[in-house]
């Protein structure tokens, strides 16, 4: 049996809502097929798959390959550059997808719902996949059910974007449509987990996301049967799964790295994230960049040679660029916001009045920040928003916790 099924709650019962344990014994011999469509683009010559064997078992020799050496015992990361047209990001994925559609039980199906920002949703979602796939189950995303997804939500409601995801990433779950999902829903064998419960089986408790960087948690041993992944460290399996999860359509990945290359980010570069908009009213927030400024003083240090690298700047709040250029007016500073006014902050609440026009903008503007934090080779930024934690997932395997600063909490913390 999976150990990650031992004990494991299940929330049925659905007409009085009430919580009951469940526990399975199951096969982990499987055939392993893939049922999510790759990329238009993705030929055989790009794909990571030998001319024989199964894709799960080449993955999890990489993984393998990947843990020779521990998060813990690298002193400076190594990820190769040749620039951003070549970054991981900017090319067409290498991984096959995930297999959505290799559920061995069918009975019943997890209903993963979209909430908050759009890296906060991808991350939940990214938590419950892992959790279906560990209990080898379908699943799927509403945008819907129990409420509508802010993302996509819009007055009058008939002006709402739906599907959103799937505007600028592939499908992520099963169809609602699709057979199993919809005997699942017609025999209300549906189960919505909460975000408490995701938080709590993730992590074995309710979490914000940063521990002990020394905490064993963080590099304990996972294993996801379906896809042949046995013993690999939490970390890296999270940043292998993300890259086979999160797929963006190749015209948004295109035009955002189209306007990457235009930044100049062909040397190895600094990036900085800065969060403010909604933010500031949820968290008592260090709105001063100099904190930038010093975390990027040592990083020109220990990771650049003395020499200051471009630092392109990722923010909701585009008046920032000038504060950075008055900071330090020797520095190259570039960023989305040169061509953007976004100079109030994101606050969610506003979405509800964009029209789509105004949400593509903002979301090929996201994504191409999204894709130059992932593949700086230093990162800096803060640990009240979600966007942090995507990124570090995000970011290639080989880029580890020397290359990732937060400005608001201590060095000896980090993502998990």
């Amino acid at each position: 049996m999976n150990p990650s099924r031992k004990g494991l709650r299940v929330f049925l019962s659905f007409a009085a809502l009430c919580v009951f344990f469940v526990t399975w014994t199951k096969s982990i011999s499987h055939n392993v097929g893939i049922d999510a469509q790759p990329e238009d683009n993705l030929n055989e010559n790009d794909s990571f798959l030998p001319v024989s064997g199964d894709p799960n078992d080449v993955l999890n020799r990489k993984l393998q390959l990947d843990q020779e050496q521990s998060f813990a015992e690298i002193e400076q990361s190594n990820v190769p550059w040749s620039g951003i047209e070549n970054a991981e990001w900017c090319q067409s994925p290498t991984e096959p997808p995930l297999p959505y559609g290799n559920c061995e039980y069918d009975s019943w199906v997890f209903r993963i719902p979209v909430y908050g920002g759009l890296t906060n949703a991808l991350h939940f979602i990214m938590k419950g996949a892992i959790w279906a796939f560990e209990e080898e189950v379908c699943f799927y995303v509403d945008e819907w059910s129990p409420t509508q997804s802010r993302l996509g939500a819009r007055e009058p409601v008939e002006d709402s974007i739906s599907p959103f995801l799937e505007r600028y990433f592939e499908r992520i779950g099963m169809p609602k449509d699709s057979e199993p999902i919809q005997k699942a829903l017609n025999s209300n064998q549906v189960i919505t987990p909460t975000y408490q419960q995701i938080q709590r089986h993730e992590y074995g408790r309710f979490s914000s996301g940063l521990t002990a960087i020394d905490n064993d948690v963080r590099h304990k041993k996972r294993s996801l049967e379906i896809l042949k992944l046995r013993d690999i460290d939490n970390i890296l399996l999270k940043k292998q799964f993300l890259h086979r999860f999160f797929r963006i359509l190749p015209q948004l990945r295109y035009l955002a790295c189209s306007r990457l290359r235009a930044q100049g980010l062909e040397d190895e570069y600094m990036t900085l994230s800065v969060r403010r908009g909604d933010k500031v009213l949820e968290f008592e927030l260090e709105l001063s960049l100099m904190p930038y400024i010093e975390k990027a003083e040592i990083a020109i240090q220990t990771h650049f040679g003395g020499a200051p690298p471009t630092i392109f700047v990722a923010s909701d709040d585009c008046s920032v660029m000038q504060e950075f250029r008055e900071l330090r007016p020797n520095w190259r500073f570039v960023g989305e916001c040169d061509n953007a006014t976004e100079d109030n902050g994101f606050v969610i609440a506003d979405m509800k009045m964009w029209t789509a026009e105004q949400t593509d903008r903002h979301y090929q503007k996201f994504v191409s920040e999204m894709i130059a934090m992932a593949s700086a080779k230093y990162f800096i930024g803060v640990s009240t928003t979600n966007v942090t934690y995507w990124v570090y997932f995000m970011r290639h395997s080989n880029a580890r916790d020397d290359t990732f600063a937060l400005v608001d909490a201590n060095d000896n913390l980090a993502v998990h």
